[in-house]
């Protein structure tokens, strides 16, 4: 007999004796109602993690503007003494892709103990049990190929704009 026809025969014998079951469910239920709550929140997680990375690309693109004009009797200087447009370019996309390195660099040590913190929340309020932990290191560096390259578009346009700035414009500035 299988659990759903065990959980059938229940409710009709709890039926004919004139009682309704509040609940009555198979394991197999039970499992795939953890399964759709965890993928729930998985889900979520995954949207906030999202909107994160964003929201720190859309506020490294305003760092690296400032940072472009901030320095423009530098790219002057650069530009006076034969930089080409690509080479500062490179400049300030490295630059803006180390920074998204150094915060990712720094987010690593604190999502530890914060994504165990949140499992136990989780595992308590949810199912009054513990759940496993698993830190995986091959999250990590996928969060790390995204930073990087989010990074690299992020500096992308405040670069360009580095590259249009003539020794001229760059040198009367102040």
């Amino acid at each position: 007999m299988t659990q759903q026809g065990l959980v059938r025969d229940l409710r009709e014998a709890y039926s004919g004796r004139g009682m309704e079951p509040a609940a009555l469910q198979s394991a197999d239920e039970v499992r795939q109602q953890n399964r759709a709550v965890f993928n729930a929140i998985t889900y979520l997680m995954l949207a906030m993690a999202v909107l994160a990375a964003i929201v720190g690309s859309v506020g490294l693109m305003s760092t690296m503007s400032i940072n472009v004009v901030e320095r423009g009797r530098e790219i002057g200087v650069m530009r006076a003494v034969g930089a080409t447009s690509s080479a500062i370019l490179g400049i300030f996309v490295v630059e803006g892709v180390m920074v998204g390195m150094l915060s990712w660099l720094l987010a690593v040590p604190l999502s530890y103990p914060g994504a165990l913190l949140f499992n136990n929340l989780v595992g308590s309020t949810l199912f009054q049990m513990p759940l496993d932990f698993d830190y995986s290191v091959g999250g990590m560096v996928g969060w790390l190929a995204i930073v990087i390259v989010l990074s690299a578009l992020a500096s992308l346009w405040p670069a360009l704009r580095a590259t249009q700035v003539s020794v001229r414009e760059a040198l009367a500035y102040e």
